[in-house]
């Protein structure tokens, strides 16, 4: 396997290549090795589905989002959302028209520093007033919104993209401020009622209907597009799943009628205790450094956050070496977190003879001014390795989701030949399901994805379909589709507004 990942230029010294030879060891994933974590994800994905003991480890949070089934593509009727993530808010009204169509308009508004810092109550004020703005620009009132029920009230979405935990689908209290925010009055509060008592206060005409996070939004989106949605995934800065389970799997959820939830897997906090992930020292040094030392270990491992910094130390280490570099570095490239990730991509995608635009990122961004050939090869050789294993990585837990609802949740009647185990064989062919090949789209598994690393990183998609082959079969390319999902944090809090006010109106 190295042979053919390795190159071995004339140029490069003995001791140059021995040491990228064993870096590219030390990053290589085989099959088997992902077959390993693949399975001990299952094993916590089920740990964090059973009620807590005091002896239980829940590495994944997998916390009940209280959004029960899934958009098909038919539905009708116009929702506000309402997207609160950072220091942008967005308000949108999301019309959906049927046949897998839909509107959008928007309007974006800044959180000032101010905001960030102030009581509670003004940022849900400002929110409010922000909203009725929205509403007043855009002239929406309930007679351009059609909804399944006969109130004159605009239903909400809500994605909030700080830590809470949920208790019902227009439920969650806060807990903790992250992305600088330090509002007093809100850890601990159900932000929810915040939210909908600023709106009451400066009479809006607005009821928050759903909390969601931008995961499940992603999910959401995805299926009103894509029928048979089974996963949403966010590989972009930071990283996390959502997927559809089995009410009856959800242990500590009270019995439910429901057959389906989505679950909010939170799986960048996989094997925090790095007892299985292949950790590096390049790894090890870049979680002691962080600002959450000893959390969300395996989101260091493939989130464009973190890759770039991973890259950085190895880079340092080389030059310590006098390996790279003729031993030299420079100021910013000593400097923690310099190394941005959009480098990475943009030297691997160099495919020139003499590596050009690579020597221009390394002169002009980092202030390497002495780089040769041989140095420009083992930058790029480098950053292929940290990108490749994390769409290796990034596979790994998309395969266990998968192979999760295939044993015992909602995919395990549908007879997808895949693999369930690395001695399972399946069938060549889709008669387990009594399908020919030529309608083999029609019973896919559906991935909605969201995320500058997954979308624009070189050769990030392929290396993840690839992994995903190796640990589920020859038959994947044919049943799980990965796939964009546009905007889940407007789109997917607006379908999950009108999940939950159909739900209501059943009740």
């Amino acid at each position: 396997m190295l042979s053919s990942f390795l190159p071995h230029p004339p140029k490069w010294s003995e001791r140059q290549y021995k040491a990228i030879a064993s870096l590219t060891e030390e990053f290589t994933l085989s099959t088997a090795a992902l077959e390993e974590l693949t399975v001990e994800f299952i094993k916590q994905m089920n740990d964090g589905l059973a009620p807590p003991t005091s002896k239980s480890r829940k590495d994944l949070a997998m916390i009940p989002t209280y959004v029960f089934g899934r958009p098909d593509g038919h539905e009708r009727g116009s929702y506000l959302a309402l997207d609160l993530g950072g220091t942008n808010l967005r308000v949108c009204l999301i019309t959906l028209k049927g046949n897998h169509e839909l509107e959008s308009h928007q309007k974006a508004f800044k959180v000032s520093e101010y905001l960030q810092h102030a009581d509670v109550s003004q940022l849900m004020d400002f929110i409010a007033v922000s909203i009725k703005q929205f509403i007043n620009t855009q002239h929406i009132n309930a007679k351009i919104v059609e909804h399944s029920t006969n109130s004159d009230t605009l239903e909400l979405g809500f994605t909030f993209s700080f830590p809470v935990t949920q208790t019902a689908i227009d439920a969650g209290r806060l807990l903790r401020w992250t992305k600088g925010f330090n509002c007093p009055g809100a850890v601990g509060n159900d932000i929810v009622q915040l939210l909908q008592a600023a709106l009451d206060r400066n009479s809006v005409n607005v009821h928050v209907a759903a909390l969601v996070n931008d995961t499940v939004g992603t999910l959401l989106a995805h299926s009103y597009k894509n029928p048979n949605t089974f996963i949403g995934a966010i590989f972009g800065t930071g990283t996390n799943g959502a997927y559809v389970e089995d009410t009856k799997n959800i242990q500590a959820l009270p019995c439910s009628q429901e057959q389906e939830m989505i679950i909010n897997i939170e799986w960048g906090n996989f094997d925090k205790e790095k007892t299985i992930l292949p950790v590096t020292i390049y790894d090890n040094k870049l979680d002691r450094e962080s600002i959450n030392p000893g959390v969300h270990v395996f989101e260091k491992m493939i989130s464009g956050m973190y890759l770039g910094e991973i890259t950085r130390n190895i880079l340092l280490h080389l030059i310590d070496q006098r390996l790279l570099f003729d031993g030299t570095s420079s100021p910013k490239l000593n400097k923690a977190w310099s190394f941005e990730t959009e480098y990475m991509s943009k030297m691997e995608l160099d495919s020139s003879a003499t590596l050009i635009p690579i020597a221009q990122i390394l002169e002009q961004r980092l202030d390497v001014q002495i780089n040769t050939q041989v140095d420009r090869e083992i930058v790029k050789h480098v950053c292929k390795l940290v990108g490749t294993r994390a769409a290796r990585l990034s596979a790994v837990a998309t395969a266990a989701v998968i192979r999760q609802g295939l044993q015992s949740g909602r995919l395990r009647d549908h007879g997808f030949p895949l693999k369930l185990n690395a001695q399972d064989e399946v069938s060549e062919t889709l008669t387990a399901n009594g399908l020919s090949d030529g309608n083999v789209t029609d019973h896919v598994i559906n991935v909605g994805i969201d995320g500058s690393v997954y979308e624009h990183y070189p050769n990030f998609e392929k290396h993840m379909k690839s992994a995903l082959t190796e640990i589920l079969g020859s038959r994947t390319g044919d049943i799980v589709s990965l796939g964009i999902a546009r905007d889940g944090s407007g789109v997917g809090a607006a379908l999950a507004a009108l999940i939950a006010t159909k739900n209501t109106a059943a009740e």
